[in-house]
């Protein structure tokens, strides 16, 4: 049997990764990534190609914000095995991992947000958080001290909001521009100021949960957080994907289960 196969499906792309099951405790998972992919939802098959040759793992964990149709799309990739390994598609709990759920019910967290908590305790220990991840959405999220997940916000990611622009104005133009402190085009006023409305929001709620709790991180995450991490005029950690982070410690419990 072979470690652990690890798979983030977002809105826009799946990610994958390959962990030993044995890591030492304390140690991050993502230092000990041995194998790490990622496709646009539109090429999941192209997976099977990818995967055909590599062992069976021991283990697949999944979090899936896409629907039904990607999942099916995963399952068909998965029999690039001979005997494919089953999925343990995750969900959010009331608990688990250290982390409680503090919203009204439970089970309308994403998924993908429930294992970036998750992946931040396993992290940081007993400090706060606050947990920018930036995606399609942007999702900033508060863990207390004591593991609670107190809320958070969703706003739109930097991609959405500039295609927006685009989209519901006459003029505004659909083009690839750059963060500049001083923009001199319009592609650079739109790529700065929707740059600067990300790390605003962060900012905002890191300053708001400071206040009540003194020893506050802020982890960022996602894809386009090393866009937006870099205008941020706050103290924070940057992690490549919280979201595998907490994906390989719930495989790990579901293993001492």
């Amino acid at each position: 049997m072979s470690p652990y196969l690890l798979i983030d499906i977002g809105n826009t792309f799946l990610k994958w990764g390959r962990y030993p099951s044995d890591n030492t405790p304390g140690i991050a998972a993502s230092d000990v990534c041995t194998a790490f992919g990622r496709v646009l939802l539109d090429e999941i098959a192209e997976l099977a190609t990818m995967w055909r040759d590599q062992p069976l793992p021991k283990r697949v964990v999944v979090s899936n914000v896409a629907g039904t149709r990607v999942r099916n799309l995963l399952l068909r990739a998965l029999e690039a095995w001979p005997e494919p390994p089953i999925a343990h598609w995750i969900t959010s709990m009331p608990s688990q991992c250290g982390v409680r759920n503090g919203y009204m019910n439970p089970a309308q967290l994403g998924s993908d947000r429930w294992a970036a908590l998750i992946g931040t305790r396993a992290l940081l220990g007993h400090r706060a958080a606050l947990i920018a991840v930036c995606g399609t959405a942007t999702t900033i999220d508060l863990l207390t001290t004591d593991g609670e997940f107190a809320g958070g916000a969703i706003m739109p990611g930097l991609g959405l909001m500039q295609r927006v622009l685009h989209e519901h104005t006459a003029a505004l133009p659909d083009a690839q521009g750059e963060y500049l402190d001083y923009p001199r085009q319009t592609v650079d006023g739109i790529a700065s100021g929707c740059a600067h409305a990300q790390a605003g929001a962060i900012e905002r709620l890191y300053h708001i949960h400071h206040q009540k709790n003194p020893d506050l991180v802020c982890v960022i995450s996602g894809g386009t957080a090393r866009v937006v991490a870099p205008r941020l005029t706050i103290p924070y950690r940057y992690h490549d994907n919280l979201v595998l982070e907490g994906l390989y410690w719930i495989a790990q419990s579901l293993d001492a289960a």
